[in-house]
Order: structure tokens, then C-alpha cells, then sequence
């Protein structure tokens, strides 16, 4: 079932406005503050998912390099009045490449100046940067080529919404990429060396019990995520992402859910998406919630519902500690970095673990709604007091090579997380209406 939704290839609104101009400002004051330099190097969108309710679905516009130039004198004067601030730009583009002929040309361009000016940078992209199955094996040699080089010239993460590795819900959520494409992109991302985030929807309103268990399959696998091959040439990393043999001998072993920046994660029906209009044709939207700009939904599986409430639970009761270790990993680089990422990775983790602990209450718990709830509690229960043993390490290790104002935060938030009691939504209302 595809929700298809129109593509449209009018320019953005705004964008002939000038492209880098921040609020210059305000950039001390926000780096007083921890905070982050955020720039945009493209507006709009290639790509009509089905979940997106922005009228510039289709619509993207590039923003040009000497733009960018103007701005980095003043960048750089102001990190040099912040040296224990990692010097890194956040490029928050929908779709750093856009599909012009110049894409390639363009990126490098745009990383060339950040890196010679002596930042790392961030961005997103689509899948389809890295794999297409409608073009040939030059194309795909240039893209990797692409990688190769912007790893060198200070590319610090990517972020790619996979949102899903099951055929079935990407044709729903309109994403125009395959399970098998996606895994594709994320075993040559990954074996080029190329710093990765992945977004992922767990739960859709609209999804049956068979894709749930794909989801978590997929979620599992362990020959996604390979080990980078610096030494190998682009013509093997193409090559060998494709035979199952090479892939084998250079995973790394990690399942993809320790890739995925935040586990467990429900479809919201916002208003106006496809997939809300689809969803409310099926019967299973409620009320509208014009201050959250969403439509109440409930799951046409009962029992998915029921998980997706409670992974709600889970998400919003380690959210701030999650946000708190990925806010400190943006501002600080080295062991540092390392370490707070590794605690992130431990609550990815865990979140698995409950997931996996869902579908087997699913299999096992036949009475009603009201005992399918109370297992999920003590399932959360379980794993949470597991995973605050296992962050507490992690914590310890943390706080030492942090500066003192960032540890005091860490562990500040750390101690308000232990000290949580109950299972409850951030939100007064159900965000996942179930």
C-alpha cells in the first residue's frame, strides 16, 4: 500500500534570501552557553514521505558556497574565544545534496571551505545518496569516491532517516528506498568509514504484527554495520557490500539498533501528512490537537498499541538523560566524545531489549488488555534496573575527562534520572493515542 503524495518542483519560497546569515549576535552568547553553531547550506526537500506534512514536500533549493565564505571569519573568531568548544558546524539541511548534476561537485566544494577553516561539520541526507538500484556501478563508484572524500575534509556524522527495513512499511511511509537498499547504504557508509546516525519508526498506527517482527529483525541484524576498510580501494568496498562472504568477514558484529539515535520511536499523525489522511480512512483517528499540530490515533493492532504506549513510557522516562549525553557528545571531542557516546548506546541497548520482550509477551500473554499491560510494566521494570547499573559505569567513566561545568551537568541529570519512581508521558495527552 503506497500513500503516494505529490511531488513539486517549484522553487522554495525563500530561497533567494541570502544563504548563511545566522544571527551573529548572538553566536558568543550561545557558545557561553554550550550551545551549537547551526547553519542552513540548502532549503526544502527532494523527497514526499508520508508522514511529512511541510508544503515544500518535492521542493529543494541550494544554498552557495561564497555565502558560506562570508560567514567562517566571524565563526572562527568567536571559537577561538571558545577553544573547549568542539569546532563543529551543524549544517541542518533536510537534504545536503539535492539530485542536481552538481551535487557532487557542490558537497565538496562546501566541505572543502568548512574543513579549511578548521571545522568539522554535520549534516542529513537521503539513503539515496549513497545507493540507487536505478543506476549503474560508476555512479555508485563516484558516490563512494563522494564519501571517501568528505570524511577526509571534516564530515564529523551524517544522519540518514532510514525510518524503516521492512518494503512494506516504506512503500506506506512513501520513502521511495527498499529494505534491501538501506542496507546496502549502510554497509558502504560504514566500511568507507563514514560517521553515521540513523532515525527509525518502530511503531505505525497502520502496521500488522508480521511487519513488527520484521522491524525488530531488522533492527537486530549484525551484517549492517561493518567495519571501516581504509586500506581497501573504492572498487572493492563497492563490490564487496554486495557478496555476502566479504560482508561476513568484515562486520563488526554490532546489531543496527546500536546505529539508531533514538529506539522505539511512535508515527505521530500529524495533520495534514498522507499517512494521517490514510489513517483517518481507515477509521483510526480522534481528535485533532491543533497545539501540538496532530491527530490522535490508535493502532489497528490492539496489542501494538499497547507496546507503542508503553515504549512512549520507556522513551520519555530516559529521554533527558539520552538528550543530556547527546547535547555534551556535539560540544566535546576525543575520549570524551567517546565515552558519552557509549552510554547512548547502552540505553539504544536496553530499549532493544524491551522490544524484544514485547513481542515475546505478544506470543505468550492470551488474556486481555489489562494483564498485557501489567507484563509490560514489569518487563520495563527489569530492564531499567539493568540498564541503570550499566549506566552508572558508564557515568563513572564519563565524568573524569569531562570538563567540570559539563560533568556537573552529567551528573546532575544522571542523579534527577535515578531518582525517577514512575512510569508516565512527558505529554499530558497520550502521544501515541492508543
Amino acid at each position: 500500500m503506497r500513500i503516494r503524495t505529490k511531488l513539486r518542483t517549484a522553487k522554495v519560497p525563500n530561497a533567494r534570501l541570502v544563504d548563511f546569515l545566522p544571527e551573529l549576535d548572538l553566536l558568543d552568547r550561545t557558545l557561553d552557553c554550550r550551545g551549537v553553531v547551526q547553519l542552513e547550506a540548502s532549503r526544502g526537500c527532494t523527497s514526499a514521505c508520508s508522514f511529512c506534512p511541510r508544503s515544500h514536500k518535492g521542493a529543494w533549493a541550494a544554498g552557495s558556497a561564497p555565502s558560506l565564505a562570508i560567514v567562517l571569519p566571524e565563526l572562527t573568531r568567536a571559537f577561538d574565544r571558545h577553544p573547549e568548544t568542539s569546532r563543529t558546524v551543524y549544517l541542518v539541511d533536510e537534504e545536503f545534496f539535492g539530485r542536481g548534476d552538481d551535487a557532487v561537485a557542490r558537497a565538496l566544494e562546501l566541505a572543502g571551505l568548512l574543513h579549511d577553516a578548521g571545522f568539522s561539520w554535520e549534516s542529513s541526507c537521503r539513503v539515496d545518496q549513497v545507493v540507487r538500484p536505478e543506476t549503474d556501478r560508476p555512479w555508485h563508484l563516484s558516490r563512494a569516491r563522494m564519501w571517501r572524500q568528505l570524511n577526509q575534509l571534516g564530515l564529523r556524522r551524517m544522519l540518514f532517516g532510514v525510518e524503516s527495513g521492512v518494503d512494506s512499511v516504506l512503500t506506506r511511509f512513501n520513502k521511495d528506498t527498499t529494505g534491501d537498499q538501506n542496507a546496502l547504504a549502510i554497509r558502504t557508509l560504514t566500511a568507507l568509514g563514514v560517521p553515521t546516525r540513523f532515525t527509525y519508526i518502530t511503531f505505525d498506527q497502520q502496521m500488522t504484527l508480521d511487519e513488527l517482527r520484521a522491524t525488530h529483525a531488522f533492527q537486530g541484524r549484525t551484517d549492517l554495520l561493518l567495519a571501516p576498510q581504509p586500506h581497501l580501494s573504492i572498487d572493492e568496498i563497492v563490490d564487496g557490500v554486495r557478496d555476502p562472504q566479504w560482508v561476513a568477514s568484515h562486520s563488526t558484529g554490532r546489531p543496527f539498533h546500536a546505529g539508531i539515535s533514538y529506539m522505539l520511536v511512535s508515527m505521530e499523525c500529524l495533520i495534514g501528512a498522507a499517512y494521517t489522511r490514510k489513517a483517518q480512512a481507515l477509521g483510526l483517528t480522534g481528535a485533532v490537537d491543533p497545539s501540538m499540530g496532530r491527530v490522535e490515533a490508535r493502532f489497528a493492532d490492539q496489542r501494538i498499541g499497547a507496546c507503542s504506549r508503553h515504549a512512549q513510557m520507556w522513551v520519555d522516562r530516559t529521554f533527558a538523560l539520552d538528550y543530556t549525553l547527546k547535547s555534551l557528545e556535539k560540544i566535546v571531542d576525543g575520549r570524551a566524545r567517546n565515552v558519552l557516546h557509549d552510554a547512548r548506546v547502552a540505553i539504544r541497548a536496553a530499549a532493544y531489549s524491551v522490544f524484544t520482550g514485547m513481542l515475546t509477551l505478544i506470543d505468550t500473554t492470551s488474556a486481555g488488555p489489562e494483564l498485557l499491560d501489567s507484563a509490560l510494566r514489569d518487563l520495563m521494570d527489569e530492564e531499567l534496573g539493568m540498564l541503570q547499573r550499566a549506566i552508572g559505569e558508564l557515568i563513572g567513566q564519563s565524568l573524569p575527562v569531562l570538563s567540570t561545568t559539563n560533568a556537573a551537568v552529567l551528573h546532575g541529570e544522571h542523579q534527577r534520572w535515578l531518582a525517577t519512581r514512575q512510569w508516565q508521558l512527558i505529554n499530558a495527552a497520550d502521544a501515541c493515542g492508543t
